[in-house]
């Protein structure tokens, strides 16, 4: 119990230093400050060392406050990191700022590409002017609190006047920079019209990059930039709507083609052929038809045999030049030509028939005249028939007088028709008024016919009692040969 007043005794005496006339009595000043000393003595030694580092720290932040009140209040630009207009001025005051500007003093931009920063110093291209005004007013609007609390500066500032050596501020940015991986392109239509991806490189356009820098410089803005930001960009994609319809045009072309069929043989225009012809005009594929004459009239040429001489091998006497007659290919190119222009721009594949003017009896290796055919030998005064190569009769003949006018003239004809219980010329013009039960022409008036009125054949009775250009037949051979022949069938007549 003493123990306990007499500490309440003391409490109440320190509280009495405290709250009493202290600066009245120095008794009692001298007695408190014994009391506070006692107090302090039976604190803990951790205390006491706290408070110390609280003292040392108030007074260390009172010094720095200080410090960054002094220039903050008498000129000088904060100590860390100060960019103003593009120039390092941390810790110098206002004029040694200035000369630093003017003389573009470590000015330098960045570029960022392929996430690698790239400093460039490009001091040397530049000159610029600021006042002084400019600067005071720049450090004015630094803040209290950016000095207080290391806050890095980076401030805009616009020249007065600029100088910018603009070559040599190119040469500096691109000397620096590495060149470009990929180099970018438009997107396109390869010499096969397979359609090709855009690619986007990484190349940067100068041209809209250096405009930038110089505006930047100008303005006194910042000079930081992103390379991605002024690549060359496509300026056709394959995703491009009209590359796309282009893509769709061309796939119809390339699933094209045309055959022309000349009996069992083929010409065909292949959907390669028909693709490099294709071109490009006010951005659409369009098909170039300027070829496609000469490439009917290259068929008509390889295939015409109208009004052409051709070898035969004849039965007996081996292989004779028999002249052109009414046989022979002759294409009508005219129609044609319309035909194969119709199924290009149609765009469907097509298997084409030519047109033709005359024909000839096959396109193989037996000069249009096939398997099938009439063969009269004038020399012999025969006549054979052979159908799909297989002789089918033979007889004897009389053809004309060989004169200009009752001749029977040689060539490769055809018979273009058949005809039953005819009456042949007229007695006005030829003189004779006959007629005949069989009739097969094949070359104007000249033809194949049965003549009862006859009771040879064959031998020299054509020298002196010839037709006047038909071929007299036996009525009986006739009657058969009538039964062979079609009309259309060549009808082959040499020396």
């Amino acid at each position: 119990m003493e123990t306990y007043r007499s500490g309440h005794n003391e409490l109440d005496s320190k509280s009495s230093c405290l709250h009493g006339h202290v600066g009245s009595n120095p008794t009692v000043s001298v007695s408190c400050f014994s009391i506070y000393k006692g107090v302090v003595g039976t604190m803990g030694k951790g205390l006491k060392i706290a408070l110390i580092l609280m003292a040392i720290s108030l007074v260390a932040g009172c010094v720095a406050i200080f410090i960054v009140a002094n220039n903050f209040f008498m000129g000088k630009f904060p100590e860390q990191r100060t960019i103003i207009g593009g120039t390092e001025v941390s810790d110098k005051n206002v004029s040694d700022a200035l000369v630093a500007m003017n003389a573009a003093d470590g000015l330098k931009m960045t570029v960022n590409k392929d996430g690698v920063e790239h400093t460039i110093s490009i001091s040397d291209a530049v000159t610029r002017m600021f006042d002084r005004e400019q600067v005071e007013s720049a450090k004015s609007d630094i803040s209290f609190f950016d000095y207080l609390f290391h806050n890095d500066v980076d401030m805009s500032l616009r020249p007065t006047s600029v100088f910018i050596d603009e070559k040599k501020l190119r040469e500096d940015i691109e000397t620096t920079l590495p060149e470009a991986k990929y180099k970018t392109s438009d997107a396109y239509f390869d010499s096969d019209w397979n359609l090709i991806d855009e690619v986007q490189g990484d190349d940067i356009n100068f041209d809209d990059f250096l405009k930038k820098v110089v505006t930047d410089i100008n303005e006194g803005s910042d000079l930081s930039y992103k390379a991605e930001d002024f690549y060359f960009h496509p300026a056709v994609k394959a995703s491009d709507p009209n590359m796309k319809e282009t893509k769709d045009s061309v796939q119809k072309y390339k699933s094209l083609s045309i055959t022309f069929k000349f009996g069992k043989k083929k010409e065909v225009i292949t959907s390669e052929k028909i693709c490099s012809k294709l071109q490009m005009k006010n951005g659409k594929v369009k098909l170039n038809m300027d070829w496609t004459k000469a490439y009917i009239r290259k068929l008509a040429k390889k295939y015409n045999s109208f009004g052409i001489s051709k070898t035969f091998k004849t039965t007996k006497d081996g292989k004779k030049e028999v002249p052109a007659g009414t046989l022979g290919w002759w294409m009508d190119e005219p129609h044609t030509l319309e035909m194969l222009n119709s199924a290009l721009k149609k765009k469907k594949s097509k298997t084409i028939k030519p047109k033709w003017f005359n024909k000839g009896a096959d396109f193989g290796k037996n000069n249009d005249i096939g398997k099938s055919y009439v063969e009269v030998s004038i020399q012999r005064q025969h006549v054979w028939v052979y159908v799909k190569g297989k002789l089918k009769m033979e007889t004897d003949c009389v053809t004309g007088i060989p004169s200009k006018e009752r001749m029977t003239h040689p060539g490769r004809h055809y018979i273009y028709a058949k005809q039953k219980d005819r009456w042949l010329g007229t007695m006005e013009v030829q003189g004779y008024h006959t007629h005949v039960d069989y009739f097969m022409p094949f070359n104007a008036g000249e033809g194949l016919h049965d003549a009862p009125w006859r009771g040879a054949f064959g031998g020299s009775i054509y020298r002196g009692g010839g037709s006047h250009g038909c071929v007299n037949l036996p009525p009986s051979m006739a009657a058969k040969m009538y039964d062979f022949v079609w009309v259309g069938m060549p009808v082959i007549v040499y020396d």
